[in-house]
């Protein structure tokens, strides 16, 4: 059964194994990619080797080699007491390119981000002021959250998405005391995806009466699913739009692949007037560990244009960044997707020069302030670092 399981594909996370419930030891890192061995020691040395355990506690199995290539199963009669790192995709080397684009983007950027918060502040000014609470996958902690009216949690609420442990984060929740909370489910939370636990019944998620889905206790907290909700928050109305989905990659919930005849697709996904855009990944090449976010999300961005886009999924890249859909970022994000680069960069870097010139005679806070804001994006990921052993703070935000 091992044999079966590893050969499935690469697969970082030990529940994504659908015989997993079935061995009596936990599977804390599979590596059926096909490597060569010295890459393979790199991997387990830098990212989801568990590193709680004694050497005499780790078990390499090879199961298959040929061409130096060699397959190996990690796993430990020990039971798990840390949170595996996320490992979404192989990290790629940026180009030349690439490196210039990421330079002179920050560079375009540094002035536009300083007015976009003038601008903010001043229109916020002439409304009563909503404080937002952001966080992201939270993997079981308890975070300490500071005050504020609205609370936001962008998935990723358990490890395992069992009934117990998403339970539990919904009691956390609750008794917090925000007079909103909205959450979205992650690719974790098993539990809340009733295809995926009808397509995997070994993992026994809904076997015993008590613990599905239907039976958590959710108090205050609402739980949204590709859909919106109206809130009406001190004297203003606030429109928060949700969705758990994330592209594909491994066995997980929530997740979309190219052929995957369920899925509608982000196009024209958000509604109208929405003011927060909660969701579990991030879009392309914008705080998403250079390129591992979706490509269609970022086109449902550009043209829906929401005031707040909370995500996390992506722990490496948490922070923020103002999207501002000018002609900037499109050479940008051109130029990380490997189109017509060089002509791209040429104009970004003119388009810098361009900034320079007018700061230096005084016209650049003029142009700008008159544009459009844009959209806020938040990765608010709490927990990070390797084995998950961070756990940072929440992400304030006021609109």
């Amino acid at each position: 059964m091992v044999l079966k399981s590893a050969l499935g594909g690469y697969m970082p996370y030990a529940d994504r194994l659908d015989l997993a419930p079935l061995f009596a030891f936990n599977l804390n890192f599979v590596c059926t990619s096909r490597l060569r061995h010295s890459e393979y020691f790199q991997i387990i040395n830098t990212h989801h080797f568990r590193h709680d355990l004694k050497p005499e506690q780790r078990v390499q199995i090879p199961l298959t080699s040929s061409r130096n290539q060699v397959h190996y199963v990690l796993c430990s009669n020990m039971p798990a007491k840390t949170i595996t790192g996320p490992l979404i995709g192989v990290p790629k080397e940026k180009r030349f390119t690439q490196q210039l684009a990421c330079k002179l983007y920050t560079i375009a950027r540094q002035h536009s981000e300083i007015l976009s918060d003038e601008k903010n502040t001043s229109e916020g000014a002439k409304r009563s002021p909503i404080t937002l609470v952001c966080i992201s996958d939270t993997h079981n902690t308890t975070p300490s959250l500071p005050e504020g009216d609205i609370l936001l949690h962008a998935g990723d609420l358990s490890q395992y998405g069992t009934f117990a442990e998403i339970q539990a984060q919904l009691t956390w929740l609750a008794a917090q005391p925000h007079e909103h909370k909205i959450i979205i489910a992650g690719n974790h939370d098993l539990l809340l995806d009733t295809s995926f636990v009808t397509a995997h019944p070994d993992r026994e998620l809904d076997k015993f009466s008590g613990s599905r889905r239907g039976d958590l206790a959710w108090g205050d907290v609402r739980y949204l699913e590709h859909e919106a909700i109206d809130l009406v928050v001190k004297d203003r109305n606030v429109r928060v739009f949700g969705s758990p989905w994330t592209p594909q990659f491994g066995n997980f919930a929530f997740q979309y692949g190219d052929q995957d005849k369920q899925w509608a697709g982000w196009a024209g996904a958000i509604p109208p007037e929405t003011d927060i855009f909660l969701t579990h990944g991030p879009p392309a090449m914008h705080l998403d560990d250079d390129g591992k976010g979706c490509k269609e999300l970022l086109s449902e961005l550009w043209r829906a244009r929401p005031a707040i886009a909370l995500c996390g999924h992506i722990h490496a890249s948490r922070g923020q960044e103002w999207l501002q859909f000018d002609r900037a970022q499109g050479w940008y994000e051109a130029i990380m997707l490997c189109q017509k680069p060089w002509l791209n960069v040429f104009l970004l870097a003119v388009y810098v020069a361009w900034i320079a010139m007018m700061r230096a005679i005084g016209f650049a806070s003029k142009a700008r302030s008159a544009g459009n804001i844009g959209t806020h994006l938040v990765n608010a990921a709490v927990v990070g670092g390797r084995g998950n052993s961070e756990h940072r703070d929440p992400i304030v935000l006021t609109i």
